[in-house]
């Protein structure tokens, strides 16, 4: 006695055409797939380099929680100001701090004018300096979309770390930003 298939399995597959054609177009997608991931920089490296960093203020609102969700506070700021160079500002390592209990920000650059305008008509917003200072910084430019930026986000981070076990500069209360404009993101340790 063999193994019984189910009779939609012998109509679907009895054919070895049928089979291989099924192959070809998995495999097409795949390819199809793994080039797009290419585009998106999947194989770029990053160069980690040092040097004053920063030097802007920002208006936005607080985020608190899993970094990966931070796109509904940047979508609250963009509401607002929908043109603009937009900053996000990483407080914890994710690697010491509960992943609910992270804290960040997310706002745009402004001048201290603009700042206190926007928070007088917007009350639920603040205003954060980003002091310039010594960092180490990697720019990512590999594709437009949220793929590239994770892939950006999965390649930056583990470079920035290398890079700040290596000349031992960054201390536990180094912050991490993050520049986004039109040529890509600007990945920032703030020493």
């Amino acid at each position: 006695m063999g193994v019984q298939f189910p009779f939609a399995f012998h109509v679907l597959f009895s054919d070895v055409r049928t089979m291989k054609k099924a192959l070809w177009v998995v495999l097409a997608l795949v390819a199809v797939v793994y080039g797009f991931l290419i585009s998106q920089g999947l194989y770029r490296t990053l160069e980690v380099q040092q040097g004053e960093q920063g030097g802007f203020i920002l208006v936005g609102v607080d985020h608190v929680g899993p970094y990966m969700e931070i796109g509904n506070a940047f979508a609250e700021v963009q509401a607002q100001f929908p043109d603009g160079e937009f900053a996000g500002i990483y407080y914890d390592n994710p690697e010491r701090v509960e992943e609910d209990s992270l804290r960040a920000f997310a706002g745009v650059k402004v001048s201290a004018t603009e700042g206190l305008e926007a928070i007088a008509a917007h009350p639920g917003f603040r205003l954060v300096e980003v002091e310039k200072g010594p960092s180490l910084y990697t720019d990512w430019s590999g594709g437009s979309g949220a793929v590239s930026m994770i892939l950006g986000t999965m390649k930056a981070y583990p470079a920035l770390k290398a890079a700040c076990e290596e000349t031992d500069l960054c201390t536990e209360n180094s912050i991490a930003f993050e520049e986004y404009s039109d040529d890509g993101t600007r990945y920032v340790m703030k020493l």
